[in-house]
């Protein structure tokens, strides 16, 4: 990361009025420039060879990479010294990082690395990668602490180790599995130690510097070139849009000041140049490292190239030349994975895909040439580099991520649990700026972010095959217990224990009682035990030769195992059979006899469906860890259908075949009763993520500024709170660009309620009959379901015929998304019927007679069901707390004196039943809504069909430069 420059000279956003900001010259002396570097980073740059190889174990989680380190210093003694923060210049470098560990007495620097499984399975170039991180460390210890020579220890923690294991190191390497201060065995603790001279490793730094420093002088020169062109960044237009001004003055301020802003601004306001002009122009002068703008859908990614395509012109139009832009500004686009992969049914190692064979060799030439090529690297652009040098599409992105300047990606880009650009912000400390477009989806992306479920009918089958003799003995007895424990959450009572609350809801399925038990509290014996078959699983898939008898170990292992998230499997849609084999395989079959050679055929191969079921229970005790008043744990019980009912009273040994041994005897552990009761697959266990606030808070921190701006953003105090916003947050309206001239609004006074709903069909398939005869052209038609929809179409094709129409079904591909939006043209007529909330009522722009009304005949509220009032009862539990946390005073900081304490602000009250259904719903009418008038030439009708919009609740919730008729 490029030094900040202390020379700020005079910046400001070029516009009249008091509200623009000066930043006043700093006359102090420059230092020379110098391109700061984490040690890690730098290894990553200069000592990475070999193949993209994703295979080597599970990794621990992140809390158990914490505990494994504390493990290791409470070992050590209390003369023992963790966390070194270290620091120092070499050539136009400024390296810094912290060392894991050192022991004063031994002179001993240690490199701590958590794993799981056996270390011998360890691809080379992964050690070679931790021997540079600490070598590197060694080099800036011995300048700090001027040491002529230090011990250098990779210590491998295995944080499920039960037996030592042995590790073969180089002839510098010393393998110890001894407790450095006191001589014990360590099991779980593996050490190859090298003693390094002070001469030697200032060498070793000296090479992967000189790797290095050319390429960080040219990003010292970009950064310069880069600073210098947008100190001078002109607004591409001559004049301002009505509002835009007034949103670009409040984003340069809230990037100047490191402020977080949440603005609502109205469809036709320019958001996309309101807030990346401004922020670009602020970078110089507020020392931003990086710019991120996400968006919640592809068309939104695409506006932002093509507002940056303007704030960056070609700098050369003559005819035959390819156009660049005169900013020497680095963009590129970040797509999915799903959809940038090019070999999706092979695994993400050199041994099966082509494009991971020798990728960190290829990378250096791929990465100079992307960052050569002066255009915006979009998806196309940056394929076209990869394919050139025969490297993975996908991860060259991620590559080109670290020297961007401006990143357009998802949301979950940010704010996801595994999202690469809060990663990569953490690790190089950049000072990031944050630009979250349509931020209204915000609150229910970042829900489905931390919310999660796992398949009962997975698991059930799952755990029967793991239980039988065939597999490992301790993944055997960890499948039995999650059986038990499993089967057990049919029993939480209603009311209060020690451990859980619950509250139940029953519902009634052909006479057969299912319920739901929503749970305040984790049921703690469940998570242990899920807990306790993860890490047996992880054991199993890092040494599947680990198996109860011959026939077991030649089964193969997962070709494709990961670290973190499923993504990472590298396997797309595609079953185990397509995978490469592993080059430790066992390469015989062993011919056996019997029983074991019948459990033998039947156990399940860890293939791509057993890979998910193990990341999803990975996921869910990971989101466990953080369960708190913003979460709740749901259990919902399947009916049980009359033949299962009947069972309860027979022998269990007439009961069906179909249940299995691991179900026979978890019931008889786990209850007394003579009863059976429901298997695994009818008990669905998920996560649910109630308020996003505590997961996201975090992560808007982190960053120098952020700007979250939408269309519909009220009321201002639900996305404040719920997204995890600072007390000081700017909140900012702006008027719309529109006027009520342009749209007649008018609500009807009908009711499409669900008892209502057959009753409703004719009366509004006559008034969209009525209004296309006044006023023939293109309409959308939005509607609480398919099922709705399907009704008033099928009435209005009876009443007109005559009137063209096409609707939305379920699933549609994107063709066929495609082919229903090409149906509104200049010259078209008929009405489109679509699903409120889904792909046609947001993101789709359709201006002039493209479309000139909507009908809207549902509130968007969410349906009243189980899961939504247990989610409403939880919310209202949070937002009291959250009410409390922020009313409390905060201690100034640095001063102990109570009289130092200042009054928090005064947090707007919020109803948990509105949070719920009312303005999730509205949001989505207002963005339906949206669709009809795009620009200040547009004249268009918008009838609101339902009685409620009436309510003076609801209407205060519309845009204020409607004038509704009833």
């Amino acid at each position: 990361m490029a030094e900040r420059d202390r020379g700020l000279s005079g910046r400001m956003l070029p516009a009249q009025g008091t509200s623009s900001i000066m930043i006043k010259a700093d006359e102090t002396h420059a230092e020379p420039a110098r391109y700061r570097i984490a040690v890690r980073e730098l290894c990553a740059f200069a000592a990475r060879e070999g193949d993209l190889d994703l295979r080597f174990t599970p990794s621990p989680t992140a809390q158990q990479g914490i505990r494994g380190h504390q493990r290791i210093v409470r070992r050590r003694g209390k003369d023992y010294e963790s966390e070194i923060s270290l620091s120092g210049d070499i050539g136009n470098l400024t390296i810094r990082g912290r060392a894991d560990g050192y022991d004063p007495k031994r002179n001993c620097l240690e490199e701590i690395k958590t794993h799981r499984g056996d270390l011998s399975r360890q691809p080379a170039h992964h050690r070679a990668l931790h021997w540079a991180q600490a070598r590197v460390y060694g080099a800036l210890m011995c300048r700090s602490r001027d040491l002529e020579g230090i011990t250098l220890a990779l210590v491998y923690l295995d944080i499920a180790a039960d037996a030592p294991r042995g590790v073969k190191g180089s002839k510098d390497e010393q393998n110890e599995q001894t407790d450095p201060k006191k001589g014990q065995a360590q099991h779980d603790e593996q050490r190859l130690e090298a003693w390094w001279s002070r001469e030697a490793l200032e060498a070793e730094l000296a090479r992967l510097a000189a790797r290095f420093s050319e390429f960080a002088a040219n990003e010292l020169a970009h950064r310069s070139a880069r600073d210098s062109a947008l100190s001078r960044l002109a607004f591409p237009w001559p004049s301002w849009r009505p509002g835009q001004r007034q949103l670009a003055e409040h984003a340069y301020k809230a990037v100047m000041t490191g402020r977080e802003l949440l603005a609502e601004a109205p469809t036709g306001t320019g958001k996309t140049l309101a807030t990346l002009y401004p922020a670009l122009r602020a970078m110089p002068a507020s020392g931003t490292d990086r710019l991120f703008y996400l968006t919640a859908r592809t068309p939104g990614r695409a506006l932002a190239l093509d507002a940056l395509a303007t704030l960056a012109p070609a700098a050369d139009d003559s005819e035959g030349q390819e156009k660049t832009p005169a900013t020497p500004l680095r963009i590129l686009e970040l797509g999915a994975r799903s959809k940038t992969c090019e070999h999706p049914t092979l695994a993400c190692h050199g041994e099966s895909c082509p494009l991971a064979r020798g990728f960190y060799d290829r990378l250096p030439a791929a990465r100079d040439a992307a960052l050569a090529d002066q255009r915006p690297l979009n998806l196309a652009t940056t394929r076209r580099h990869a394919l050139a040098h025969d490297i993975c599409p996908y991860f060259l992105a991620q590559e080109l991520s670290r020297w961007a300047d401006v990143i357009i990606g998802d949301h979950n880009h940010y704010f996801d649990s595994h999202a690469l650009l809060f990663a990569l912000t953490q690790a190089n400390d950049w000072r990031t700026v944050v630009l979250v477009d349509e931020s209204h989806n915000l609150i229910e992306r970042a829900r489905g972010m931390y919310s999660t479920e796992l398949d009962a009918r997975q698991f059930h089958f799952l755990l029967k095959q793991l239980s039988r003799t065939g597999h490992p003995a301790p993944l055997r007895s960890a499948s039995r217990a999650l059986a038990r424990q499993w089967r057990a959450l049919e029993q939480l009572k209603l009311g209060t224990d020690d451990e859980t609350q619950a509250s139940k809801v029953d519902s009634k399925d052909a006479g057969h009682k299912a319920q739901r038990l929503a749970l305040e509290a984790l049921p703690g014996d469940f998570l242990k035990a899920l807990s306790q078959w993860t890490g047996a699983m992880g054991d199993w898939l890092a040494e599947p030769d680990k198996a109860a008898n011959p026939a077991a170990a030649r089964q193969q292992p997962a070709k494709a195992t990961a670290t973190q998230a499923p993504e990472q499997l590298g396997l797309i849609g595609c079953d185990a059979s397509s995978a490469a084999p592993s080059a430790t395989d066992t390469g015989s079959a062993t011919t056996v006899s019997g029983s074991a050679s019948s459990t033998a055929r039947r156990r399940v191969e860890p293939d791509v469906e057993m890979m998910e079921a193990y990341f999803a229970a990975l996921t869910l005790a990971r989101l466990a860890e953080g369960f708190g008043d913003h979460s709740l744990f749901e259990v919902e019980l399947a009916a049980t259908p009359p033949a299962r009912q009947a069972s309860l009273t027979s022998d269990s040994s007439s009961s069906s075949g179909t249940a299995s041994a691991v179900g026979a005897e978890a019931g008889a552990a786990a209850r007394p009763r003579k009863a059976r009761g429901r298997s695994v697959r009818q008990i669905q266990p998920r996560l649910r993520c109630v308020s996003p606030a505590p997961w996201l808070a975090p992560r808007l921190r982190a960053s120098h500024a952020t700007l979250l701006f939408s269309a519909t953003l009220n009321p201002p105090a639900y996305h404040h709170r719920l997204l995890g916003l600072a007390d000081d947050a700017v909140w900012l309206s702006v008027d719309s660009p529109f006027s009520a001239t342009q749209v007649q609004v008018s609500r009807h006074r009908l009711s499409t309620r669900l008892r209502d709903r057959d009753a409703s069909c004719r009366p509004i398939a006559e008034l969209m009959a009525r209004q296309y005869r006044h006023r023939p052209g293109n309409y959308l038609a939005f509607f609480s379901s398919f099922a709705y929809l399907e009704q008033v179409a099928s009435t209005l094709q009876q009443l007109a015929p005559e009137i063209p129409q096409w609707r939305q079904t379920r699933a549609m591909t994107e063709a066929e998304r495609t082919g229903f939006i090409q149906r509104f043209t200049p010259e078209g007529q008929g009405i489109g019927f679509a699903v409120l909330g889904g792909a046609f009522g947001e993101g789709i722009d359709l201006p002039g007679s493209r479309l000139i009304g909507a009908f809207i005949a549902t509130l968007g509220l969410a349906g009243f069901s189980p899961e939504n009032e247990a989610l409403k009862q939880r919310l209202a539990t949070w937002l009291d707390n959250d009410a409390q946390r922020r009313s409390q005073p905060q201690q100034a900081e640095g001063d102990s004196r109570d009289d130092t304490r200042t009054p928090r602000p005064v947090i707007q009250p919020l109803n948990a039943d509105d949070c719920t259904y009312l303005y999730p719903g509205l949001t989505r009418v207002v963005q339906a809504a949206g669709r009809v008038i795009r620009s200040e030439q547009d004249q268009g009708v918008i009838h609101l069909i339902d009685d409620r919009f009436m309510r003076p609740g609801v209407a205060r919730l519309l845009p204020r430069w409607w004038s509704p008729t009833n």
